[in-house]
């Protein structure tokens, strides 16, 4: 089983990707699927808010910066202090 922890920086977010399947971590809840590709969307670099044609749609800098990989027991440290 293949597992990595994210902080989703700007939305203060804990994200993870198990087995290529995105999910949040959300209080009250645990781990939820990430049906809206907010992980991904990150991870990729995808804007949506890019023209169809554009260059910048995927690979975008300024989405990839919004999401930082972090370790287990880092991922464990937030979830102890939500």
């Amino acid at each position: 089983m293949s597992v990595t922890y994210y902080h989703i920086n700007d939305l203060d977010m804990l994200g993870k990707e198990e087995d290529y399947v995105p999910y949040l971590y959300k209080p009250g809840k645990g781990w939820v699927v990430d049906n809206d590709n907010i992980l991904m969307d990150r991870i990729m670099g995808y804007d949506k808010s890019e023209p169809e044609n554009s260059p910048y749609g995927i690979g975008n800098l300024s989405m990839m910066e919004r999401v930082t990989e972090i370790s287990q027991k880092e991922a464990e440290n937030i979830i102890k202090n939500l």
